[in-house]
């Protein structure tokens, strides 16, 4: 037997024992979105350049996914909490760009910033859509749902599907998948063609689930949590040296985009300086074809530009950057109950400190940055606060992973390098080749410098009643727990797309864990006693040293309960915007 036959084989009976691991069917109220994407400064036209723009990353040719989506899989995707786009023809949901190519069929679709970056959550029934939230789709049951369908292309097994093709006589569901492609690529319906297809398809998806199977751990992130350090490195560096592959074990929630760009360090560690670099090596890390030189036989030295050839589209990601710069945070919805005026006020009191009431600062100390005093015209204004992990003590988890990680940069001649000075030496070189990087007034003002330095964003809170669950890792569901001492937080809980807004606490409903019942259908359950989710620190107890510096993740002495609510209630307003956004409209919920 051939040797690649063999391998289509062992793949077929590997796709047909994943097409068991699928998601739980759900049932989700109709769409009644009440978006507030109007209220953001954005038109429709923005929205669907943010939704569908190509960055160049790469994860399954166009004609193919939009032959796979029907009205099931469709449904499968609402389920796994990626977003639907009822605009398009072609049913690409949120997130899932465009083909660059004129010609559509020879061009992959792959992950933009919205994938990520757009919200959707349920509050008595409706949908509420959120541009530039964090989103809380599960991407390994998206994946899987993806495989899965390619995997029934190939049943019920291979040398059945190639005798079929050969007498022209295929199973219903390549016929009309094979069907769509091969019409929209202008190529004859033959023996030839479909048999080819079928290869392609097996190859294909071989290298899906290779790469899948890079993260070791990516079934426990859940919804709307990724370990971008994780996957993006050995997205990156495992081609170099297979040795470089490391467990993605360490999932962060996505963080929202409102105010970013005035940031002077991004990221949960503070870790990226450029926004450029960061976007950079977020598309490479979903796969741009960097590297893809290492698979291929190659005879003499290596250019440099061919080293780092790779589908990165960097004009693409500097128009995503001004729009994104263009959106405004969202404001608490009118259907929600109202903000209560005076409780918020003496949540002002609280979270600023007032000292002509004797009130102490307890929260923006940290969370409202300093500004820049000279700051360019074209950003950053603010210095965030970044706070050692000893002493916010929340999970160190993903700080160690990034700080302990080298890279064998192999082919690339830099030997051994720190996962730190390695993507910060990949990220400049792809940046080096934009020929309009060095004039950019956009970028000009800011050095491509990485740090891996044990330490959290203390993140200013715009519009934080959007951003559930809270902490890094997305361990806390509500503000309230939040604010409270970390026994009385829950250990366990469900999470899902399109989870049910808690308006009064600010987050989620807490779906508690029954170890004698099953959850929620399609729940994810969060367990905190899980490497990566603890949910310590960041704590208001009573302790001997509460008033005091403290390096055991202690912030402050327990708070009355109508303090925490007095708290919450402020952090509903739109007040903390126009300490971040240059140029914010003006806040009026305080009046």
């Amino acid at each position: 037997m051939p040797f690649c036959l063999r391998r289509v084989l062992a793949l077929a009976g590997l796709l047909f024992a994943l097409s068991t691991v699928h998601c739980q069917a759900i049932d989700l109220p109709p769409a009644q979105h009440l978006s507030t994407a109007d209220a953001q400064g954005w038109t429709e036209q923005d929205r669907q350049h943010w939704y569908h723009t190509s960055a160049g990353s790469q994860l399954i040719p166009y004609d193919w996914f939009v032959a796979l989506v029907d009205d099931q899989l469709e449904k499968t995707f609402d389920q796994t909490g990626v977003l639907s786009d009822p605009t398009r023809e072609d049913r690409l949901p949120v997130g899932l760009s465009e083909p660059k190519s004129p010609s559509p069929s020879s061009s992959p679709t792959g992950l933009n910033c919205a994938f990520c970056h757009t919200t959707q959550f349920t509050y008595q029934g409706k949908q509420m859509r959120i541009e530039g939230g964090p989103s809380l789709q599960n991407n390994q049951q998206f994946l899987n749902a993806l495989m899965e369908r390619l995997g029934a292309l190939l049943s019920p097994d291979m040398p059945t599907l190639l005798k079929n093709l050969k007498e022209l006589n295929p199973p219903e569901r390549f016929n009309t998948f094979a069907t769509n492609v091969l019409n929209r690529r202008g190529e004859g319906v033959t023996a030839h063609t479909l048999t080819k297809l079928a290869m392609d398809v097996a190859t294909f998806t071989q290298a899906l689930i290779s790469r899948g199977g890079r993260d070791l751990s990516p079934a426990r992130w859940g919804p709307g949590r990724f370990d971008a350090l994780g996957r993006g490195g050995n997205t990156v560096f495992t081609p170099l040296n297979p040795d470089n592959l490391r467990p993605a074990n360490a999932p962060v929630s996505v963080p929202a985009l409102w105010g970013v760009w005035e940031y002077d360090w991004v990221q949960w560690a503070g870790s990226i300086q450029h926004p450029l670099a960061r976007n950079i090596a977020q598309v490479i890390g979903v796969n741009a074809g960097l590297f893809a030189w290492t698979q291929k036989p190659f005879l003499g030295p290596l250019s440099e530009d061919y080293k780092f050839h790779s589908s990165v589209d960097i004009e693409a990601l500097k128009q995503l950057e001004h729009l994104a710069r263009r959106l405004q945070p969202p404001q608490w919805p009118k259907v929600f109950p109202p903000i209560k005026q005076e409780v918020a006020v003496r949540g002002r009191d609280l979270y600023h400190g007032n000292k002509s009431k004797g009130i102490p600062n307890l929260c923006a100390h940290c969370h409202v940055a300093k500004q820049i005093k000279t700051p360019s015209p074209n950003g950053p204004s603010l210095q965030v606060t970044m706070i050692p992990q000893h002493e916010i003590g929340t999970d160190s988890l993903y700080l160690e992973n990034f700080s302990r990680r080298t890279v064998d940069t192999g082919p690339l001649g830099r030997g051994r390098l720190s996962a730190k000075d390695a993507s910060q030496y990949v990220t400049s070189e792809i940046l080096g080749r934009d020929n309009h990087a060095a004039d950019n007034p956009d970028y000009a003002f800011r050095t491509n410098e990485w740090r891996d330095w044990p330490q959290y964003i203390a993140r200013p809170h715009v519009a934080i009643w959007a951003t559930a669950p809270f902490l890094h890792n997305g361990s806390v569901p509500n503000l309230y727990e939040l604010l409270s001492p970390a026994k009385d937080r829950h250990s366990c809980f469900y999470l899902s797309p399109n989870m049910e807004f808690d308006p009064q606490y600010v987050g989620y409903k807490v779906i508690e864990c029954d170890p004698t019942a099953p959850g929620p259908p399609g729940g994810f359950r969060f367990e905190t006693y899980l490497p990566g989710n603890a949910n310590g620190g960041h704590e208001f107890t009573n302790t001997p040293t509460c008033n005091g510096p403290t390096n055991n993740g202690v912030v402050g002495c327990e708070l009355p309960v109508e303090d925490r609510m007095a708290i919450i209630e402020y952090m509903k307003t739109c007040d903390l915007d126009r300490r971040v956004i240059r140029g914010a409209p003006v806040c009026r919920d305080l009046e």
